[in-house]
């Protein structure tokens, strides 16, 4: 095997660990809201499994292209939270925080 062979196979097995490793990376939970509690969220995804996230003052809520506020999200709403695990830097221990909510389209209620 040549060297050039050897480095190139080395690059597609190293390149996929390092990226899964890099922290912030995003992350995405699809689901149906089950409880909206002031700045609290609750997401059931389709295993019926409960995912709870804090919004901040710089969680972006939108439909669309349309940008909202988090009061307009509801209990029965279809969403995509994208969220990033970032280290504490404080007590060093992995904290959540939401980039956004993504609302799907509106039904009738």
């Amino acid at each position: 095997m040549t060297r050039r062979t050897l480095l190139t196979i080395l690059a597609f097995v190293a390149v996929p660990v390092l990226s899964a490793a890099h922290p912030g990376h995003a992350h995405k939970v699809m689901g149906v809201v089950s409880m909206v509690h002031e700045n609290h969220l609750e997401v059931k995804d389709t295993k019926d499994k409960a995912s709870t996230f804090t919004l901040d003052d710089k969680t972006r809520v939108r439909r669309g292209k349309t940008i909202l506020k988090a009061a307009d999200i509801k209990v029965g709403d279809r969403v995509i939270v994208v969220y990033a695990e970032v280290k504490d830097e404080k007590t060093g221990k992995p904290s959540v925080t939401v980039t956004e909510v993504q609302l799907g389209a509106a039904t009738s209620r």
